[in-house]
């Protein structure tokens, strides 16, 4: 039987909501995403107006900031929107956007480059790995504390509120999901260095067409998950001519996300931000290694470390030759096919009752070589692009996340969570499958290092799997990589 069964699937647009495709893979920059410039919020509205009325509305200095990013095409012009009307407010502020890099690892390496040269721009985006260095170059980022507290353009509540259980309201850093904002105060230097932007998680692509038709359930934990990867390892048993299935139960797109979420479902050490940083050489990770390799001989599973030429598990995926693929929401556009219906679910967990999925995504970071009224307008551009209105209008249009909690009930991304059968897309299933992850979030402690142990499992992982290393020596390897740089 084909697995790449042809079905239409239709595509309407959610017209008050935006068209929608989606932005890049974690660390990468976006892919595509369309948007109707005349659903933005309008400069009139009383969000918008909230920012400008804060503003230091005295000053005529003309200011310019620049802002590198990663972004794609399209993505940036949801950013120009949201540049043009931002200076329409403050036409004494000119912000000059920059896609600077492809990836945001490329990133890093140019604003590595600049720090020295005294050519960082304003701001950037940044993950918190790369963070951790920039601080530790001198303290080459400016802690945001000063900015936020400010009496005149400080946060506000009509940036975004929202009330908790007991009916307090909530505002200003308290309006943003805990774990995006925890993040940016998570380094080693006491501060705020960093604030969220936009983010993403990871989420279960599976053939629903195949599915339903075999009565399969959508796997919960692994236990589940490992058993069902059997179930379609009997039902699909062809190998090609060179000796590999044809059909994999089960794509993982990033070798160290899978190895990472897994020690941190299973309460295995990986990483501290203090004392020894590097735990994973431990045995309950080599254990859990070697049950993936067991898993993996079996035939149930593929990652992207371990396909030819590196390819993504979705690419398989829309191919027809996965059945099910866990990647970023940020990548949601990859997993879109028109061969099959596409299902959306939660990830599987160790343990139901304590789940845990890795939270992506970008942040922004301000540079201390900027002037100070190049900081003061990079804060107020930073306050007027995660308002709650306009981080639900990039969230609708690119498939991450808001940043903000009050962003989650606002008519736009409610009314997007809860379309209609016939108007939804797999934008609209990531979004309501998301929705509720939130309290599982996790982000892995940060120091100078971090994210050459997080790129050291990749390879960890992969040798292992390939059958090129043995346990012990991959873990002595990337122990050694990571102490000797």
């Amino acid at each position: 039987m084909k697995l790449n069964l042809k079905k239409t699937l239709p595509v309407l647009l959610f017209v008050s909501l935006l068209g929608l495709s989606a932005c890049g893979d974690p660390k990468t920059s976006d892919a595509s995403s369309t948007a109707a410039s005349s659903t933005a919020p309008t400069s009139t509205s009383s969000t918008t107006s909230s920012v400008a009325s804060s503003a230091s509305s005295g000053s005529s200095e003309k200011v310019e900031i620049t802002f590198w990013h990663t972004m794609g095409h399209n993505n940036a012009t949801l950013l120009d929107n949201m540049i043009s009307r931002f200076q329409a407010k403050y036409p004494n502020i000119t912000v000059n956007a920059t896609s600077a890099a492809g990836s945001y690892d490329d990133l890093e390496s140019l604003i590595l480059s600049a720090i020295p040269a005294n050519t960082t721009p304003t701001m950037a985006f940044c993950y918190p790995d790369h963070v951790a260095e920039y601080i530790e170059k001198n303290k080459a980022v400016v802690d945001l504390t000063s900015f936020m507290n400010d009496p005149e353009i400080g946060f506000q509540e009509s940036d975004g509120s929202h009330k908790d259980n007991d009916g307090n309201v909530l505002s200003g850093k308290d309006d943003y999901v805990k774990s995006f904002w925890d993040e940016g105060s998570s380094y080693t230097t006491s501060g705020v260095y960093s604030v969220p932007f936009a983010k993403s998680t990871e989420a279960l692509f599976y053939n629903k067409t195949v599915f339903d038709q075999k009565g399969w359930e959508v796997p919960q934990t692994w236990d589940q998950m490992w058993d069902l990867c059997a179930t379609i390892r009997a039902a699909y048993p062809d190998k090609g001519a060179d000796g590999k299935y044809t059909y994999y139960p089960l794509g993982y797109d990033s070798d160290s996300n899978m190895y990472i979420t897994l020690s941190q479902q299973m309460g295995i050490p990986f990483t501290s931000a203090t004392g020894d940083h590097y735990l994973f050489n431990n045995d309950q990770a080599k254990d859990m290694v070697r049950k993936l390799k067991t898993n993996y001989d079996a035939g149930y599973f593929v990652t992207k470390g371990t396909s030819a030429n590196s390819t993504f598990t979705s690419t398989k995926f829309t191919a027809g030759e996965i059945l099910m693929s866990i990647g970023s929401t940020g990548g949601t556009t990859y997993n879109q096919t028109g061969n099959f219906t596409v299902g959306v679910a939660v990830p599987p967990s160790i343990d139901l009752d304590k789940p845990a999925v890795i939270s992506q995504g970008p942040s922004i970071c301000f540079f201390n070589q900027a002037t100070a009224a190049q900081k003061r307008a990079a804060w107020l551009f930073y306050r007027f692009i995660s308002t709650a209105e306009n981080s639900t209008y990039y969230a609708v249009s690119t498939g991450y996340q808001p940043v903000r909690t009050s962003s989650y009930s606002t008519a736009i991304y409610t009314s997007f969570v809860n379309a209609a059968a016939g108007d939804r897309t797999i934008f609209n299933d990531v979004a309501s499958t998301t929705l509720n992850m939130q309290t599982s979030y996790f982000n892995s402690p940060v120091f100078v290092g971090s994210a050459k142990a997080r790129n050291e499992m990749t390879g960890l992982m992969s040798s292992v799997l390939l059958g090129s290393k043995t346990v012990d020596n991959a873990f002595n390897d990337a122990m050694s990589n990571c102490l000797n740089g």
